[in-house]
């Protein structure tokens, strides 16, 4: 396993510090998020911090108003009026900065050095167009956290804790359409699995009271990372009826995230050696819609497609590197008894979870393909897409932009 910011603790003695970081701004033409985050504070003060349990919460509501933050005590605070103002010097949210100084607040904290703990820190609020957090500043101008910010923030974050190659436990996101190969490989370096889902994710968002409340008074020890993390799976999607809202969430094993990289690229490759052919390309082309995981998201089930290719794409070449990606994503190693808070010999959808007829073709976890989504200006966003590690690392971009244009 990788080294993590939590060194080894006796049995028993296992704690957990969540860090929970809430872009709450109002933003025209977004729905607002302050009740929301209203909500979720008020679950997250009904179990409070105590025992196994640190809490910690940032709100940003953006333009003039002061972000606030606090542990969430047993001290009879509520809902973002119990937090207190953020210092002045550690506002800003360019370039990330007002997380990074968020995480080493809580750090600090919760005596993290001397008490060491598991780490897990939640990114809070709206996401699209390859960034988090849309939050108006005092000039007007709307800022987000791209996703190439937020590895260096974490990056950053190892070198100023003297940690290379630490990583967080769980890095989860509260906010829509983040289960992708391109953050699983983007976030590897700094967290252990990802928590995110493969479409919208509906407001107040997660249950953070029984999420809590099991870290705080857990039945026999305190779950491990991969444990928790199918816990907030399985909690999250029970928390909601299909007739009300439709929802997914995914566990993402980053561990296996380079396995990932080179199985994608040995698709994207085998895929884009056919499309010169124009009978092929549209063939291919009808596949990737037949997986788009909702209307109007320019995102397709990996698995699903695999699926697709293994069946209908008409080469051997492609139905094996298709076939060998899907075994990758959803077949387990051979299990290892006493090692499940880990997640050892778990697939690299190590869960996934559906709560309605609409998401029966998801598997977990998504990749870019604009063209399934024509009504969107993928050029306008393409500069970001390619801020991506897999961007860079594999010729995936090539092959779905080249499949997007119109020509």
């Amino acid at each position: 396993m990788p080294p993590d910011m939590t060194p080894p603790a006796a049995e028993g003695s296992k704690k957990w510090t969540v860090m929970v970081f809430m872009g709450a701004a109002t933003v025209a033409g977004n729905e607002p998020l302050l009740a929301a985050a209203e909500a979720d504070l008020k679950e997250m003060r009904f179990v409070g911090s105590g025992g196994a349990l640190n809490v910690f919460v940032q709100v940003h509501q953006g333009g003039d108003i002061v972000p606030r933050r606090g542990r969430i005590g047993e001290n009879g605070q509520v809902g973002i009026d119990g937090l207190e103002d953020v210092p002045v010097n550690e506002r800003d949210t360019a370039r990330g900065m007002a997380l990074l100084n968020f995480i080493k607040w809580a750090l600090y904290e919760a005596n993290h050095l001397n008490d060491p703990r598991y780490l897990m820190l939640v990114l809070w609020g709206h996401a699209y167009d390859f960034a988090i957090g849309r939050t108006p500043t005092t000039t007007g101008v709307v800022d987000a956290l791209d996703f190439a910010e937020l590895s260096r923030v974490l990056e950053r974050l190892q070198l100023e804790f003297r940690a290379p190659g630490a990583k967080l436990d769980i890095l989860g996101f509260d906010a829509c359409d983040l289960s992708t190969v391109e953050m699983a490989c983007q976030l590897e370096p700094f967290a252990k699995y990802l928590l995110g889902s493969q479409i919208g994710v509906p407001l107040p968002g997660w249950p953070y009271d029984r999420i809590f409340d099991r870290i705080r008074n857990p039945y026999g020890r305190v779950m491990g990372p991969a444990e928790l993390g199918s816990y907030i799976v399985r909690r999250f999607c029970e928390s909601y009826s299909a007739e009300s809202r439709t929802v997914s969430l995914t566990l993402l094993d980053l561990n296996r995230a380079k396995e990932l990289t080179v199985a994608t690229q040995v698709l994207a490759l085998t895929l884009a050696s056919m499309i010169g052919d124009p009978d092929e390309r549209e063939r291919i082309a009808y596949l990737f819609a037949e997986s788009q995981t909702a209307p109007g998201k320019p995102y397709v089930d990996l698995a699903d497609l695999c699926l697709g290719l293994v069946r209908y794409g008409g080469n051997a070449f492609l139905a094996e590197a298709a076939r060998n990606l899907g075994n990758f994503l959803i077949s387990a190693q051979p299990v290892r008894v006493g090692e499940s808070e880990e997640g050892v010999g778990q697939p690299f959808v190590i869960e996934h979870g559906r709560n309605a007829a609409q998401t029966a073709r998801l598997n977990g976890l998504s990749i870019y393909a604009p063209h399934v989504a024509p009504d969107r200006d993928f050029d306008a966003v393409r500069h970001l897409y390619q801020n991506f590690v897999f961007a860079q690392d594999t010729q995936w971009s090539g092959l779905v932009h080249a499949l997007a244009r119109r020509d």
